[in-house]
């Protein structure tokens, strides 16, 4: 096992004699475990380790950065030399900065499961097979699994920097997803879906591999319709992916830049007055969420938008500094290879008062929007979108025939302007999350559009 305080304490000393402004180490130890199996037989089996760290300092105002996968004793003064050398060449930035150390102790999160690494393999392996037979037996039209996979990863986090700041954590997890392929006929469809939990026992593949099968099957012998405007209903997978392209206009570095859709409109009724919409990094078993965010700022609920109203946006420490604020604890990184930036973590739309089965009863005529294909065409800066769709099709609350072959289009802030119901079934793909939303018109384009 790599011996973290001992690599970390060796960069911060060698750091602290190089006449500095400031500086951070941030090291990171994983290990993990893939499977994925197709017709019950294993098709990938990968178990992976890793180690390395990140170095950000500041000299005379110059940013500099590094990395290293290889920490070797000998490795940890060429580090500190490139990092030094690298920011030699760089421009002045005065808001270059790190966190102090927190005013109060980071909360405690049950995010580890001490019993993972004592499980045996082949109990993982099960869950694979479990997750592709959950999926085979919830209809006998389900014909091929593409994939079904059991992921596991074991985390531990170290920050430190110059003043005294100096936080870690650990974590655990789980994720099972799965691609089937219903067919009936001349008709195939595909269906996917996909769950996560910080503990093995926690993750319901029998549920996640029902509920792909039942997205395929339920778009066998999909038509399309006629253009037209109508009622919709969002379900979570399909409001979540609306939201991910939504949340980039909540996120300080784009503001800055006026890259957002939302500069200039805090305190502003933008939204509907049904949405309120949060970045918790402290959700209770949430896929991002850690006592800290990559720099060292605790992270926190931050509400950013309240009953329709715009409250505030996210910020790590550099966009922080640029607009004389505080931190929202929202510094993420995509690995060691880079600096942090601004990222949500567990962003959410929360959950409303309308049982999901009460926005369909209430639709005499329109549509379950079930798929969009093509949403990162979106443009995040004016909310503009054109993409393709599939759903089921709705008369009095019931659903009629499978469509495909449709395209939706309109502008972000109106659609979520348009929500006039929310659900009570927050469910979160990944760091994004919403209940069903009901919108009172979507702009559909079908056989004439």
């Amino acid at each position: 096992m790599t011996d973290t305080s001992t690599i970390v304490d060796s960069m911060l000393a060698r750091l602290s004699h190089e006449g500095l402004d400031g500086y951070e180490v941030y090291m990171t130890c994983s290990g993990g475990l893939t499977v994925e199996v197709k017709d019950g037989d294993i098709d990938v089996f990968v178990k992976r380790e890793s180690t390395g760290l990140g170095v950000r300092i500041s000299k005379e105002e110059r940013p500099g950065f590094a990395f290293a996968t290889d920490l070797s004793p000998e490795v940890v003064p060429d580090v500190v030399q490139q990092v030094v050398h690298g920011a030699s060449g760089a421009d002045p930035d005065p808001f270059v900065g790190f966190p102090l150390p927190p005013a109060k102790r980071p909360s405690q999160l049950n995010q580890f499961d001490h019993d993972l690494q004592g499980i045996p393999v082949e109990d993982k392996i099960d869950k694979a097979r479990s997750l592709e037979a959950a999926a085979r037996s919830s209809d006998p039209r389900i014909k091929k699994v593409r994939k079904a996979s059991y992921v596991e990863t074991t985390g531990n986090v170290t920050i430190s920097n110059h003043t005294g700041l100096r936080l870690s954590y650990r974590k655990t997890l789980v994720t099972g997803s799965i691609m089937v392929v219903a067919e009936e006929g001349e008709n195939a469809e595909i269906g996917w879906d996909y769950g996560f939990s910080p503990f093995f026992d926690k993750l319901e593949v029998n549920s996640i591999g029902a509920a792909a099968a039942k997205r395929a099957v339920s778009m066998l012998g999909g038509r399309p319709i006629r253009s037209m405007e109508v009622p919709a209903v969002l379900p979570p997978w399909v409001a979540s992916d609306l939201l991910r392209v939504l949340s980039q206009s909540f996120m300080a570095d784009n503001l800055q830049k006026g890259k957002s859709m939302l500069f200039g409109r805090r305190g502003e009724r933008v939204f509907s007055s049904h949405l309120t919409i949060v970045d918790d990094g402290l959700y209770p078993d949430g896929i991002a969420s850690s006592p800290f965010d990559d720099e060292g700022s605790l992270h926190e609920r931050n509400v950013v938008v309240s009953d329709g109203v715009v409250e505030g946006f996210l910020y790590d420490q550099y966009t922080a500094n640029k607009d004389n604020r505080d931190s929202t604890g929202n510094a993420g990184r995509h690995g060691i290879k880079a600096p942090p930036s601004v990222q949500a973590t567990n962003f959410c739309i929360q959950n409303g008062s309308h049982n999901p089965h009460g926005l369909l009863s209430s639709l005499r005529e329109g549509l379950i929007v079930t798929d969009v294909i093509g949403l990162h065409t979106a443009d995040s800066i004016s909310g503009d979108f054109s993409v393709g769709a599939a759903g089921l099709w709705i008369e009095n609350g019931e659903a009629l025939f499978p469509v495909k072959g449709i395209a939706i289009s309109g502008n972000l802030i109106d659609m979520f302007s348009a929500v006039d119901g929310v659900g009570t079934d927050l469910e979160f793909y990944g760091q994004f999350g919403s209940p069903s939303l009901r919108i009172s018109t979507l702009n559909v384009a079908g056989l004439d559009g």
